[in-house]
């Protein structure tokens, strides 16, 4: 062989090992495999009215984060499991998630119950769960741990917050009717704890706790009148103040007393209330697609319009999914990498730009540090549906519980 023709034969032997090399190196085949995050959700039934556009939010997110390149070419893959509100069958579909798809992280519910069986599951198995509805205080509270981050605000937030709103209303009487379950009796004490602390001398003259999915609340509003009540708190999670309401305007009963409740401001319960949307209560929410009237607020409302054909997004639903998507998402650029120790690293303490302003991740227990908006119901000419007035905007720092009051809920946990 001729010294040119040996030549010309380690040049193409050594470009064969240079393109095996390059086939097979970690950097590019990360680069080909996707991201894969397992969203766990009621996706059937009542629920869907906040679940599916909750789902559309982490869609916009995960998708402004594939537009980019992702983390260095590798983009986010979504798979969904149906929770149907039980809690066994979530962490069936967790297991499966898992050690089945290999999924990198866990996000999603709205049965507080279900996340907190869903946060153990993820916890003995060391992936990040991102709760983006479920609003039970001891997700992130007494039960929280290492592996769960919540994106949403927690009850403590909206109940301590609803409690400081109150104590600037005259009325000292008060009533308090919710849901028998986590997030019922969640909230109400929150916010039983906020009102007492900012206006001592409060009295409660009585309480209902009607079984989840009531059908009939006759005779709670009929028992709840004759305790003669200068106000009212509705302890429901979404999808129970739809059923509640209706029943309570046939009633009359906003106009026969104040009634306060957390989530009756979210634009999904004008949707389907609609002329049952009881006006001149106080109601409260998470976001507003009408305030702030802010670019950034016009920008994401707009955005919503044209890709899901929703003008009117949210808290609950859309802006949920997509608060905790951004959280997911920046907190994987930021430790350019999907590894859970890294990623956990990098969310602690991270700060996102929301339609609504900035929202920090609190390192201490992994709770997003939201404000709460609350005001009257009523309608404007500008929208079809139930706005709200005398726009009252609570800053978390104002009403959320200290580091050191987690930890001593941990601890408690871990003793009893």
């Amino acid at each position: 062989m001729s010294f040119q023709k040996k030549i010309k034969s380690l040049v193409l032997f050594a470009g064969l090992i240079l393109a095996l090399a390059v086939t097979i190196t970690p950097g590019n085949a990360s680069g080909e495999k996707p991201i894969k995050l397992g969203l766990i959700d009621a996706y059937t039934g009542a629920a869907t009215a906040f679940t599916k556009p909750a789902l559309n939010g982490w869609k916009m997110a995960v998708d402004e984060f594939n537009a980019k390149g992702g983390l260095n070419g590798r983009k986010i893959e979504i798979l969904t499991r149906d929770s149907k509100f039980k809690a066994d069958e979530s962490t069936g579909h967790a297991r499966e998630l898992i050690l089945k798809e290999g999924v990198d992280f866990l996000g999603g519910t709205t049965s507080s119950s279900v996340a907190l069986a869903v946060s153990e599951f993820a916890r003995k198995k060391k992936k990040i769960f991102m709760v983006s509805i479920s609003r039970s205080h001891r997700i992130t509270g007494e039960k929280g741990h290492k592996y769960i981050f919540r994106g949403c605000p927690s009850a403590d937030i909206e109940g301590l917050a609803g409690g400081y709103y109150a104590s600037t209303m005259p009325f000292k009487k008060w009533y308090i009717i919710g849901e028998d379950y986590e997030y019922g009796h969640s909230i109400a004490d929150n916010f039983w704890k906020g009102l007492t602390k900012y206006k001592p001398g409060v009295k409660k003259v009585g309480e209902a706790w009607p079984k989840l999915r009531e059908t009939d609340y006759t005779s709670y509003l009929t028992a709840m009148m004759a305790k003669k009540p200068e106000a009212i708190y509705a302890a429901f999670g979404a999808s129970g103040l739809i059923p509640f309401f209706k029943q309570a305007g046939l009633f009359g009963l906003v106009d026969k007393v104040p009634v306060f409740a957390f989530g009756l401001g979210d634009s999904v319960l004008s949707k389907v209330l609609k002329e049952s949307m009881p006006l001149g209560a106080y109601a409260a929410t998470n976001y507003l697609y009408f305030y702030p009237e802010t670019p950034a607020n016009k920008a994401f409302v707009q955005k919503c319009k044209e890709k899901y054909n929703d003008p009117y997004p949210s808290g609950i639903g859309i802006f949920g999914g997509y608060s905790c998507g951004k959280f997911l998402t920046e907190a994987i650029l930021k430790a350019q990498s999907t590894k859970t120790e890294k990623v956990i690293k990098a969310l602690e303490g991270l700060t996102i730009n929301t339609p609504i302003g900035p929202i920090t991740m609190r390192a201490c227990d992994h709770q997003a540090q939201t404000p709460a908006f609350w005001g009257k119901t009523t309608k404007v000419p500008e929208y079809p549906l139930a706005t709200m007035k005398d726009i009252f905007m609570t800053p978390p720092e104002k009403v959320v519980p200290s580091c050191a009051e987690i930890n001593a809920a941990r601890k408690a946990a871990k003793a009893r």
